[in-house]
């Protein structure tokens, strides 16, 4: 399977483990020096990203995108400066200006005025709305989606919001609307969950004839973009509720396994959606009737099954942390653990029938 993975995709999961993995610290100290040290960790993701954007760019290469969209269009658009400067120099910039000052407040906070750290603040809420724009702008005008933009994107809006907990009357406005942070939660279960649910339903009934055709990916693709706005509602919510009780959810084993099984499950979604979605239409779902004319692309099939079923799994699981309450969290992880080797097992059997079944 790995020689279908290109290097720069292996670069791309570094960087969003990279970014992510800063929350780590704040489960360890959930006061502030932990946030300042998830912030510095995002932001030296967010810094991979941009570099890698200006390196291709000043090759003259091109900018790989296997989701199905063209990388190029959008950094090559319009929208790909702001007032005549490439957005990816200014993303380094912003990424190191972020890093420097947080590196700082970590372990030397006295140095920082309270003029620069304002000055910090503002860009960090400049970044999130710049984000917000440009994620319009793919949406709605270009109609095409560049993945390492996402995922910048996606590391500006986690330190905006890791900001926000130094914030007092942040943190106050945002235990005020607590309601409407759970209502999110909510409805990207009801997203994410559901279109997980219906994709491997569609999947299903799609392998009828052992095949994926064009009209059936498309379908496919639509419920990605779903699953990813669920995706994006449920961790948004999920991380601003921790900003909000740090302290009480950094003690609260259900949430944090919850969380861990999020991580997962858009771990996994995004494997899908970047490495298999896009031979989806070539792959042979059954075996041929001569071994010797095997194609390299069966290959994929098997991780196809077993890492749909950890993603499905994985939101099955989040979902039930709302309702289970709390338990000692080495039980929670063994049982996160158990649920996952059951799917696991679950997506074999299910390859092993379909490769198996000669029906046309």
């Amino acid at each position: 399977m790995m020689r279908f993975i290109q290097p720069n995709i292996i670069l791309y999961f570094f960087l969003l483990v990279l970014g992510a993995s800063g929350f780590f610290f704040t489960v360890l100290w959930p006061q502030t020096v932990g946030f300042y040290a998830f912030i510095a960790f995002a932001a030296a993701g967010g810094f991979g990203v941009a570099f890698y954007i200006f390196r291709t760019k000043k090759g003259g290469g091109q900018l790989v995108c296997p989701a199905g969209s063209d990388c190029n269009v959008v950094i090559t658009s319009r929208y790909s400066k702001f007032l005549g400067v490439p957005i990816e120099y200014l993303g380094m910039a912003y990424y190191l200006i972020i890093i420097s000052a947080y590196s700082v407040l970590i372990f030397a906070p006295h140095t920082l005025s309270t003029t620069m750290l304002s000055v910090v603040m503002a860009l960090t809420a400049g970044a999130f709305l710049f984000s917000l724009y440009l994620l319009f702008a793919q949406a709605f005008l270009l109609r095409q989606w560049c993945i390492w933009c996402l995922l910048s994107a996606m590391l500006s809006i986690i330190i905006f919001i890791a900001s926000l907990g130094s914030i007092g009357f942040a943190v106050a406005f945002l235990t005020e609307i607590t309601t409407a942070l759970k209502a999110m939660h909510a409805i990207g279960f009801v997203f994410g969950l559901g279109g997980a649910m219906a994709a491997a339903f569609l999947f299903s009934k799609f392998l009828g004839d052992r095949k994926i055709d064009e009209i059936e990916l498309k379908t496919l693709q639509m419920l990605s973009e779903l699953i990813w706005l669920g995706l994006a509602l449920t961790i948004v919510s999920q991380f601003a509720l921790y900003v909000t009780y740090a302290e009480i959810l950094a003690a609260s084993a259900a949430f944090l396994v919850q969380t861990a099984a999020l991580f997962i499950a858009a771990v996994m979604s995004a494997i899908l959606m970047i490495i298999f979605e896009p031979f989806l239409v070539m792959i042979p779902f059954k075996e041929p009737e001569m071994p010797r004319k095997r194609s390299p692309l069966s290959s994929l099939r098997k991780p196809i099954f077993v890492i749909g079923a950890l993603a499905l799994s994985s939101w099955l699981f989040a979902f039930a942390m709302d309702y289970l309450g709390e338990y000692e969290g080495t039980r929670l992880i063994f049982a996160y653990a158990i649920f996952l080797a059951a799917a696991t097992a679950g997506g074999l059997i299910w390859e092993r029938r379909v490769k198996k079944n000669r029906k046309n």
